[in-house]
């Protein structure tokens, strides 16, 4: 009896497994609606309203989190919670070696030091991403019946972007037009993946006949 519930068991585990991977895969795909026609479209009315915007944020600390988070950060190292839990030994009267403010300065210098540092290269990237941010770009306007100018950080998703040669391009941006002959394009990521080679992107093919 033992050995038939057994292989009763393992039967229903292997029906089990075999339907999780019989179960079909989430569709991933996403349908963007051009923004042309919602230019002055509020809340539920924009189709487009779910997808985030285009500013660009590399910071990893505000104002109020900076010294709670950076803390948290360094006494994630083993050894500037060992030099910390030595320096607070200093202020037990029974094993106290040195004056316990003379044991605290070489660690509140060395978190100090470490803290400007963190500080110094969070705020470089603010203005990183803020001279990013207010860049211009060309983004069509329904009203005007012409490209204006606007921030990349004002860019939404479904807007039609003209882009112009050696022109630096924050954001996912899908190929409509080109005015190569051969409706094509050449990119450099040298900031996403180190490679300073031009790759070659071409028309989306739907759209070779429109174009």
């Amino acid at each position: 009896m033992a050995r038939e519930s057994e292989d009763t068991g393992m039967v229903k585990a292997s029906k089990a497994k075999r339907q999780r991977k019989k179960k079909p895969k989430e569709n991933k795909t996403r349908t963007v609606h051009a923004n042309i026609h919602y230019d002055n479209a509020k809340g539920e009315e924009n189709p487009n309203r779910h997808y985030a915007n285009n500013k660009i944020k590399t910071t990893k600390y505000t104002v109020l989190s900076f010294l709670p988070k950076n803390l948290f950060e360094q006494f994630h190292r083993f050894a500037n919670v060992y030099f910390v839990f030595i320096a607070l030994l200093n202020f037990v009267p029974v094993v106290n070696a040195f004056q316990p403010e003379l044991a605290l300065a070489p660690v509140v210098f060395i978190l100090s030091v470490t803290a400007i540092k963190d500080l110094w290269e969070d705020y470089r990237r603010h203005r990183s991403d803020k001279e990013i941010n207010h860049m211009d770009c060309l983004v069509y306007s329904r009203e005007d019946k012409r490209y204006v100018e606007k921030y990349w950080k004002e860019v939404h998703v479904g807007d039609f972007v003209r882009l112009r040669c050696n022109e630096i391009l924050p954001a996912d941006v899908l190929l409509l037009s080109s005015s190569d002959p051969d409706r094509l394009c050449h990119i450099e990521t040298a900031t996403l993946d180190g490679e300073t080679n031009l790759k070659q992107r071409q028309v989306v093919r739907s759209f070779f006949e429109l174009v």
